[in-house]
């Protein structure tokens, strides 16, 4: 993880331009003393943010994430031209920056561009404004509480359509128009979803699938935003694709995780049978799609357009389907964000410097939140506090 990367994800970098106080303010400058290597870098990174001057409270935790993506994207443009051109040299980062986001209005757009890319497809299935638990959204807009924790919907009979093993009659495909059904899965909840082909997804907390109540043409096309486990029934005919808001996944049947929360600045998709092909979106005509092969993961991220893979052991990666959550030599960040969505509580850190600290380890996630917090403050030397009923500090 670069200093880019680390500064995105640390809660008190945001605080620092935007809320800075005396405590924050005294916390930035130990660590710049502390890590001399890095502070130009850091300095002129805020400078970017303050030379905006955006109103803090028109842009949201997401939009801030991705307003930054944007200025990663052009300190590395700039330094690029840098390299290339003895002209750029009399340029500072941080003025170079300002001039390349000059135009307020232009990055609203960009952000707007950004919400419209994500969500293209909600036209007939808008989220409601006030969400209290799990929910199926029917083509017309019509909303169904699935009412459980682990939920569960089967398609494969569109006519008769299961809901926690209960019939209900929902509309079909018709002849004009493909109809769009929408699951959204708050945190602390999960669900099982057979559709129409008997493909089986199982989606993770704080997930959302669209998918069609019937596939037609020549793709079976399903759209996710956060993560979910697949067991593609088989099609040589009808390939399966799983598009996100940076890629598309293509299969033919096989059984593969995608993890991509919009919040998370890479998507990962591990492969545990079969093989897939992994497309960048508006990726160019020369650019080749990238094959997995049984127990590789890829890892597109979201802020260099880059992708690697790596082998690791699939089981890792999938063992969420039955409550478990494996981790090695995993930043600690990354599992309690898992911990947070699975239990749909809050956890904050007196340091967020111990969030970069490795760890590994197996939970279950069936056990009460209690004895999670117990292992997980065991092997990060740790100690995990309750603040209030959906809060927690680690000290």
């Amino acid at each position: 993880m670069d200093i880019y990367e680390k500064l995105i994800e640390n809660p008190l970098f945001f605080k620092w331009v935007y809320h800075p106080s005396q405590e924050i303010d005294s916390w930035w400058n130990t660590y710049l003393k502390m890590n001399p290597a890095e502070a130009d870098q850091i300095l002129q990174f805020k400078r970017s943010f303050i030379a905006l001057d955006f109103p803090q409270e028109k842009l949201s935790d997401i939009e801030k994430k991705e307003l930054a993506k944007r200025i990663i994207l052009g300190i590395e443009s700039i330094e690029k031209e840098k390299r290339r051109s003895q002209f750029l040299i009399g340029f500072t980062r941080y003025a170079a920056i300002a001039i390349l986001f000059f135009s307020i209005g232009g990055i609203f757009v960009y952000l707007q561009m950004g919400k419209q890319n994500n969500e293209w497809y909600a036209e007939e299935t808008q989220i409601p404004s006030h969400l209290e638990g799990p929910v199926l959204i029917l083509p017309e807009g019509e909303s169904i509480a699935l009412n459980k924790t682990e939920s569960s919907l089967d398609y494969s009979n569109p006519e008769n359509v299961l809901v926690n093993n209960e019939r209900k009659l929902l509309p079909g495909n018709n002849a004009e128009k493909l109809l769009k059904n929408q699951v959204i899965i708050p945190y602390g909840n999960r669900s099982k979803i057979t559709l129409s082909d008997n493909t089986v997804v199982w989606l993770n907390a704080g997930s959302r699938l669209i998918f069609p109540s019937e596939f037609s043409g020549k793709m079976r096309e399903v759209l996710l935003f956060g993560e979910a486990f697949f067991d593609v029934s088989e099609n040589k005919e009808m390939p399966f694709v799983v598009k996100t808001s940076s890629l598309e996944v293509k299969v033919l049947g096989t059984e593969f995780n995608v993890s991509a929360y919009p919040e998370d600045n890479t998507v990962q998709t591990v492969l545990k049978e079969g093989s897939v092909s992994i497309r960048r979106n508006n990726s160019g005509f020369f650019e080749s799609d990238i094959i997995l092969k049984p127990n590789q993961m890829a890892v597109f991220n979201k802020n260099t357009l880059a992708s690697k893979i790596y082998d690791v052991d699939a089981a890792y990666y999938t063992i969420w389907v039955n409550g478990l959550l494996s981790f090695d030599d995993q930043d600690f960040n990354r599992v309690i964000k898992k911990i947070e969505r699975y239990y749909n509580i809050q956890i904050r850190y007196t340091d967020p410097l111990v969030g970069l600290q490795k760890i590994s380890g197996k939970l279950d996630l069936n056990k009460n939140l209690e004895e999670v917090f117990e292992y997980l403050a065991k092997v990060s030397s740790t100690e995990i506090r309750k603040i209030d009923n959906n809060n927690y500090e680690i000290k």
